[in-house]
């Protein structure tokens, strides 16, 4: 069989190259604003928000994009069209994503109804869009369970805005769908969100694999990010607090953790049949507290861990005794 020229060979294996990079459409380099809420904002300021784990997942794949983080706790689309210009138009990003319309629904009256959101959404995509900014929307995410009054609302918002991306021609991030169908199992250990609305890590990778598919990634390149995301550092942080009297005498302790070793800890949940990581981790302080207390330690009582300002020395055996559990079942092989 005659060989192929190594100039030809090279050639098919680069064009290989660019044709799995076509898909994407961001390109290295594009200035991407990332305008929204606080689910945004926390996606950017949390190392496993969904902000960070795009900006991961991109450049996992060989796309290094620059992030204009513009994301503000308690925004309505009215409040986003009116820091419009200084927080995305004057960046003159080449991407806009925009994630709107939880706090139109769930602030009630003093949210934003549907037909003044449609017309601020609207008039969003239209300033966008003449200043030559690309367009990405993002449907609703859920909020409480998948058909809570709010959730059944939000899919009223998250219908225009695919008639709205469908009619300026902007790509369609559609969460809400998604949202709706992992909440149907009410698989509270590995919940979407910690209050109903602020997504938990498993939230942002779950909203995150979905952005990334708008994007054009292929299901190949998304299990490429998540391999990537595993590792970040503080990416599955967990946190435990014990009440002896509730706000006044309590023990906090936590653990920097990554999306890897928190998968350890919740198959140690899920075995213990803990309906959620926090339960499981407020339960190993709690026995932790115990051993403290007579017999086996030298306190009368819980209350007494904290006599004489012994609390602060409590606190920090805790704090490492805390971690020192965690670890042993992290590194478990």
């Amino acid at each position: 069989m005659k060989r192929k020229p190594r100039f030809a060979v090279l050639t098919a294996l680069m064009f290989a190259a660019i044709s799995a990079r076509a898909e994407i459409v961001m390109q290295c380099s594009e200035k991407v604003a990332f305008l929204g809420d606080s689910i945004t904002a926390q996606g950017w300021t949390s190392s496993n928000g969904y902000v960070r784990l795009v900006v991961a997942g991109l450049e996992a794949n060989g796309v290094k994009i620059v992030p204009v983080p513009a994301g503000v706790g308690g925004n309505t689309s009215k409040d986003m069209l009116a820091r419009l210009k200084r927080d995305v138009l004057d960046k003159k990003p080449d991407w806009v994503t925009i994630s709107c319309g939880m706090n139109d629904v769930i602030h009630g009256t003093n949210g934003v109804p549907l037909d003044q959101y449609k017309v601020n959404m609207a008039d969003i995509v239209k300033q966008c869009q003449a200043a030559n900014i690309k367009v990405v929307l993002f449907t609703t995410t859920a909020a409480g369970k998948w058909d809570s009054d709010s959730s059944k609302k939000l899919g009223e918002y998250s219908a225009f805005l695919r008639d709205l991306a469908h009619e300026k021609k902007c790509l369609l991030a559609d969460l809400y769908p998604v949202f709706v169908e992992a909440l149907k199992p009410n698989d509270t250990l590995r919940g979407l969100t910690g209050d109903g609305v602020h997504t938990t890590p498993e939230g942002n990778i779950l909203m995150t694999r979905t952005i990334l598919k708008s994007l054009g990634c292929t299901d190949a390149q998304i299990e490429k990010a998540y391999q990537s995301w595993l590792d970040i550092p503080h990416g599955g942080d967990i946190s435990a607090r014990v009440d002896v009297v509730l706000n006044k005498r309590f023990f906090r302790t936590s653990c920097a953790l990554t999306l890897r070793e928190r998968e350890k800890l919740l198959a140690a949940a899920q075995a213990a049949k803990k309906p959620t990581l926090m339960h499981w981790s407020k339960d190993m302080l709690a026995s932790l507290m115990k051993k403290k207390v007579k017999p086996a330690g030298p306190f009368d009582s819980l209350d007494a861990l904290f006599d004489q300002g012994k609390d602060k020395q409590v606190q920090d055996e805790l704090q490492v005794e805390f971690e020192k559990e965690l670890r042993a079942i992290t590194e478990a092989k």
